[in-house]
């Protein structure tokens, strides 16, 4: 073999010595992730399953405070409705007592 088919020859053994030495690196990174996966998914499905309950118990409290809000605005206008009652007979009693009067 000539000097250049050595050299040749040299380095193409090496390319594939690194090539393979790279394969084996990812494999093994690859296997270490698939092994830590499963741990990971159930970490994160957990964490998920915490925010939505958060959520959850959020937007109950936001629907509470909104019933209260509107039960108070409803006494409201019920209070209101009730003052223009009392309006309008103390309004009738002051008519009647005038018309009572010029009789």
């Amino acid at each position: 073999m000539s000097d250049s088919e050595i050299l040749l020859k040299a380095a193409i053994n090496r390319i594939a010595a690194r090539m393979t030495e790279k394969l084996i690196n990812s494999a093994q990174e690859f296997t270490e992730i698939a092994e830590e996966l499963p741990q990971k998914l159930q970490n994160e499905w957990y964490s998920f399953k915490e925010e939505v309950l958060e959520e959850s118990d959020r937007l109950e409290k936001k629907t509470n405070q909104s019933k209260e809000k509107s039960s108070e605005e409803q006494l409201s206008k019920e209070d209101l409705i009730q003052i223009q009652i009392d309006n309008l007979r103390s309004k009738v009693i002051d008519i009647n007592k005038d018309i009572e009067g010029k009789n």
